[in-house]
């Protein structure tokens, strides 16, 4: 059975820390946009979860993103060991779609990939997909799976062309992964990231890699410069792999003869291939967007992965939101004119864009390919090695790890306060650190039930932060009588 003694303590009116708690809850939403956005229009999002429009992990994760800082989902204590006080430090709901952990996960993410790659350039790779097929992955998200399959087997024929060709004359290359069970071939790495929007927010799903420009062959035991891209192979190979696994995937649903028209028209239409970004950059210093430099191996994953757990765009695009009007003002910025667009729309149309772009539970966004998986880590320090002895420096295990840690080590939140407040959380007024003394968890261990405590939290909190009448307690009463306004709208694809 749940613990919600915690709720009634904190939202008793006659405790005085209800009243900070309210307060520090409003000052915390104002200056998150997005969050005092959602929380306006709740009614409205519950609403098409009722109606079937709405998957059940994005209504988890909008709940828990409300939640976020306040003691439902828990708090740390802290005593002082001299004086005794106490302070309780609430924690975090690590949700997708919530712009304070998405940043923080983020950043956690680049802080490992960066202990792992290679001390070599690497190139930022963009595979992208035709407009007439993006909609066939938004109606079953499975399938975006074949995305990173694709760039996978389309980096393994680049590496190993002379490979592919013999194996195609015995017509042994119709695998799902290429070369999967090819012990001897080269080796190469890649770090693969999905993004499933663009600038203007539309479904546009397409995979950014980052390759090093060297490669490993195990026949002779050492490492090769790989520094040539042949664009118009890489994306003819490209198209191969993505329209020949779009067919496996049809042959299981008994839909492969309609895909076959689709199909020659696409190679008819493009016949250079798909677009696939692969061109190198030079770093200049006078470059307001040096982070897509490929030399700069930090900037270039911080790019990447920027938006990885967090919405689909940085809340310092959103110009105004009117809260009467229910209307919000926003910008972005076109990638061949670097123009900007400016776009009035109702908050309700905005919370759509946002919310399809929520992956599902357990979705891996991020995946490693080559000697970057953590099933080659033997085969990466071997490269290590071999690139230290070229390099004449350390490479190894032990040095990467300190790495690792030094950078996330950063991350923790009280350095994170102290670098961005210049104020230490845990330190009492008496000047001593607080010692660590336990931790509370409203919601055990093994709990099922997670929706009604989650429901139920949301409830009280927006019940702090607009004033109601008593009739009306529940936000959500009647939602089925009162359905939300029709928007023009692809709400069954969010």
């Amino acid at each position: 059975m749940m613990n919600t003694k915690l709720s009634y303590q904190i939202f008793d009116h006659h405790n005085p820390q209800a009243a900070w708690y309210s307060h520090d809850f409003q000052d915390h939403i104002i200056h998150h946009p997005i969050r005092h956005m959602v929380a306006d229009n709740f009614s409205f999002i519950y609403s098409l979860f009722l109606n079937g429009r709405l998957r059940s992990g994005i209504l988890d994760s909008i709940m828990k993103m409300l939640l976020c800082r306040t003691y439902f989902l828990g708090y740390d204590l802290f005593e002082c060991p001299v004086c005794h006080d106490q302070k309780r430090v609430p924690r975090c709901c690590h949700s997708r779609f919530c712009n304070t952990c998405g940043v923080k996960y983020s950043r956690m993410i680049a802080a490992n990939a960066s202990a792992i790659c290679l001390d070599v350039r690497h190139r930022h790779l963009v595979f992208t997909i035709p407009d007439c097929l993006r909609s066939w992955f938004l109606q079953d998200r499975s399938r975006l799976n074949l995305l990173f399959v694709a760039a996978r087997n389309t980096m393994h024929v680049m590496v190993s062309s002379n490979l592919y060709k013999k194996l195609k004359k015995s017509g042994r290359v119709d695998s799902f992964y290429k070369f999967k069970n090819f012990p001897s071939i080269k080796q190469f790495g890649m770090i693969a990231a999905l993004h499933t929007f663009g600038r203007d927010l539309k479904w546009n799903p397409h995979i950014h890699a980052l390759v090093p420009e060297l490669i490993y062959d195990p026949k002779k035991d050492q490492i090769k410069a790989f520094t040539h891209f042949h664009f118009e192979k890489l994306r003819k190979t490209f198209q191969f792999e993505l329209l020949r696994l779009i067919g496996l995937e049809c042959q299981k649903n008994g839909t492969y003869t309609q895909f076959l028209n689709t199909k020659n028209q696409l190679y008819s239409r493009y016949d250079n291939g798909f677009y696939v970004y692969a061109r190198q950059q030079k770093a200049l210093k006078d470059d307001t967007y040096s982070s897509k430099v490929s030399e700069d191996i930090n900037a270039c994953i911080q790019y990447m992965l920027r938006y990885v757990g967090r919405p689909a765009m940085a809340e310092s695009r959103i110009v105004e939101y009117d809260r009467q009007a229910n209307c919000v003002h926003w910008f972005y910025h076109d990638h061949k004119t670097e123009l900007r667009h400016d776009e009035w729309e109702s908050a309700e149309s905005f919370i759509v864009k946002l919310i399809r772009h929520i992956p599902d539970p357990n979705f891996k966004t991020i995946r490693y390919y080559g000697f970057y998986s953590n099933a080659s880590r033997r085969t990466l320090d071997h490269v290590h090695d071999l690139l230290g002895k070229k390099n004449k420096k350390d490479y190894s295990r032990k040095k990467r790890k300190e790495k690792r840690n030094r950078n996330m080590e950063k991350l923790t939140y009280r350095n994170s306060m102290i670098d961005c407040f210049n104020k230490d959380p845990i330190k009492c007024r008496c000047g001593t650190t607080m010692e660590y003394r336990r931790t509370f968890d409203p919601v055990p261990k093994g709990e099922k039930n997670v929706r009604r405590y989650l429901d139920r939290s949301v409830n009280e909190v927006l019940s702090l932060r607009v004033p109601r009448d008593r009739s009306k307690v529940d936000l959500r009463r009647n939602v089925r009588d009162k359905p939300a306004e029709q928007l023009r709208l692809h709400l069954s694809a969010v």
